[in-house]
């Protein structure tokens, strides 16, 4: 019996921009977010230039230099 043609997929992305690409959502996804809850419990994203944010990110550092120094100990 003939084998069936296949169905054509979606075309897949190469080349040197996907690799640029990748690296980029990458990068991003290791990037500090902020993301604080409103009253109502929906989550908020705060953007990087917030003051906000820098300061939350830096108690966040503050707290883990601090339990990285107790586990030293």
């Amino acid at each position: 019996m003939p084998r069936l043609p296949r169905k054509p997929s979606a075309p897949r992305p190469y080349g040197v921009g996907a690799v640029a690409a990748g690296w980029t959502r990458r990068r991003a996804a290791r990037e500090p977010r902020v993301v604080v809850r409103e009253a109502s419990g929906q989550p908020h994203a705060l953007s990087a230039d917030d003051p906000r944010a820098q300061a939350l990110l830096d108690a966040a550092e503050r707290l883990i230099s601090a339990t990285q120094r107790g586990a030293a100990q």
